[in-house]
C-alpha cells in the first residue's frame, strides 16, 4: 500500500509558491488550495525525464490526455466520455471564462450557489455579466441544493449556472437527484450547466460522485464540464485544464474557443495529467486516507479549543468551512492572520453568505493542523 506523508514546515518553507511567499515566516498558510504532500512518483519521473531532454516546448493538442482523462472517468464514474468533444485550456479558470465568453453577452445573469469558489465572482466580473446567487440551503450539518430557488432564478432570464460540483468550500457532493433537478430546470428554461469538477476525484467513501454529463441526456444536452488534473494530484502552476461537452450543438458553439486555446497550455502540464490519470490513483488513494483523517482530526480539535465554532464534516475536497459567528468578532480571518499568525480564507470572498466564516486546507499534516487551531484559540477563546 502506497503511504505519503506531508513534508514538514521546514522543507515547505523551502516551496516557491504563492502560498509560501505571500506571508512572513512565523504565519501559518493554509488558505490557498494546494497539497503539503510531495508530488506522486509517476508524475515526477515524467517531469524529471522531459526536463533532462529539454523537452519544455510548445504543447498543443495532447491526444494522450484525451484517452487518459476518457479512461480514467470510465474506471471511476463509469462515464463514457466523448473524446471528439474535448478541449484543453490553460486552467479551470481560463476554461470557465471562456465558456462563458461563447453563451453569454454583456449584463446576462449568472447563476452560482454561495458560500462558493471565490473566482466564480471574477470570472463572471471578466464577462461582464451579472451574478445571482441561490444560497446552498445549510440545515444541522447537512448541506443541500435549494430547488425552488434555482427554479425562480433560472425562470427570470438566467443565461448560464455555474455549478461547483463537489462543492467548494462546504464539500458537499451534489446527489443525483439535485443533479437530475439541475438538468431538468437547464432543459425546461434553456440555460447551460457549466460544471466545475475539479474537485470531483477527491471524494470520500460515504458519498458517489457523479459526473453531470454522465447523468442522463437532459444534463448531456444542458452541460459543459471543466476540469483538471491540478487540484487532485496539486499540479495547478504546470498549467493545463480540460474543456468536456457531450452534446452536438454545445459542441458548435465550442468550436468558437480560440484556436490557440491548446497551445497557451503547458507541455508539462499536459504530459504531468496524462501520468496522474493513468498511473496516480494509488498516490491519490493514499492522499485521500490522509485527509479522510485530517477532517475528522479538525472536528476532535475544534470541539476542544474552539468549542463556539461549527464545523461541518466534508464529504469532499480538502477545504473544511468552519463557522466562527458565536465568537462575535468583525472580520475574523485578519484577526486571525494579526493576532494568531494563522492565515485563513475570509469567508466573505465566498458570497455574503460566508461572513464570519473561514476556510482551511486540510492537505497538510496534523502537526500543522493542531498549531493553527491552537494559534486559533488563543486569539478567539482568550
Amino acid at each position: 500500500m502506497v503511504r505519503v506523508k506531508a513534508d514538514s514546515l521546514s522543507e515547505l518553507r523551502q516551496r516557491r509558491s504563492a502560498k509560501w511567499r505571500s506571508f512572513p515566516e512565523d504565519v501559518l498558510p493554509l488558505p490557498v488550495a494546494e497539497m503539503d504532500y510531495p508530488l506522486a512518483k509517476p508524475i515526477k519521473k515524467t517531469l524529471i525525464d522531459m526536463i533532462e531532454r529539454s523537452d519544455t516546448g510548445y504543447s498543443g493538442i495532447v491526444p494522450e490526455l484525451t484517452t487518459a482523462f476518457a479512461n480514467y472517468a470510465k474506471r471511476n464514474w463509469n462515464w463514457e466520455v466523448n473524446a471528439e468533444q474535448f478541449h484543453l485550456a490553460t486552467d479551470v479558470g481560463v476554461a470557465g471564462v471562456e465558456v462563458l465568453r461563447l453563451f453569454t453577452q454583456a449584463g446576462d445573469t449568472v447563476v452560482v450557489n454561495s458560500p462558493v469558489y471565490l473566482n466564480f465572482f471574477t470570472w463572471i466580473k471578466e464577462v461582464h455579466c451579472e451574478v445571482k446567487d441561490v444560497p446552498l440551503l445549510h440545515v444541522g450539518d447537512q448541506w443541500a441544493l435549494d430547488a425552488s430557488g434555482l427554479e425562480a432564478a433560472f425562470a427570470a432570464g438566467a443565461k448560464v449556472y455555474l455549478l461547483c460540483h463537489p462543492h467548494n468550500p462546504v464539500g458537499h457532493v451534489f446527489t443525483k437527484a439535485e443533479l437530475e433537478k439541475v438538468a431538468e430546470l437547464a432543459k425546461r428554461y434553456n440555460v447551460l450547466v457549466i460544471s466545475d469538477e475539479i474537485h470531483a476525484p477527491l471524494i470520500f467513501s460515504e458519498s458517489e460522485f457523479i459526473p453531470y454529463l454522465a447523468l442522463n441526456y437532459a444534463a448531456r444536452e444542458t452541460g459543459v464540464c471543466i476540469t483538471s488534473a491540478s487540484k487532485s494530484w496539486n499540479l495547478a502552476g504546470l498549467k493545463c485544464a480540460q474543456i468536456i461537452s457531450d452534446d452536438p450543438k454545445i459542441h458548435d458553439v465550442l468550436q468558437g474557443l480560440p484556436i490557440a486555446i491548446p497551445w497557451r497550455t503547458s507541455i508539462l502540464g499536459a504530459w504531468a495529467s496524462v501520468a496522474a490519470y493513468d498511473e496516480g490513483e494509488e498516490w491519490l488513494a493514499a492522499v485521500i486516507r490522509n485527509i479522510d483523517e485530517n477532517r475528522h482530526y479538525l472536528k476532535k480539535l475544534i470541539d476542544k479549543h474552539l468549542p463556539k465554532a461549527k464545523y461541518s464534516i466534508p464529504n469532499s475536497t480538502y477545504l473544511a468551512w468552519i463557522d466562527l459567528s458565536a465568537y462575535e468578532l468583525e472580520d475574523v480571518a485578519a484577526l486571525l492572520l494579526d493576532k494568531g499568525r494563522v492565515a485563513l480564507n475570509n469567508g466573505c470572498d465566498f458570497g455574503v453568505t460566508g461572513h464570519n466564516f473561514v476556510r482551511m486546507n486540510l492537505a497538510t499534516s496534523k502537526e500543522i493542523l493542531k498549531e493553527a487551531v491552537k494559534r486559533m484559540a488563543s486569539v478567539l477563546e482568550a
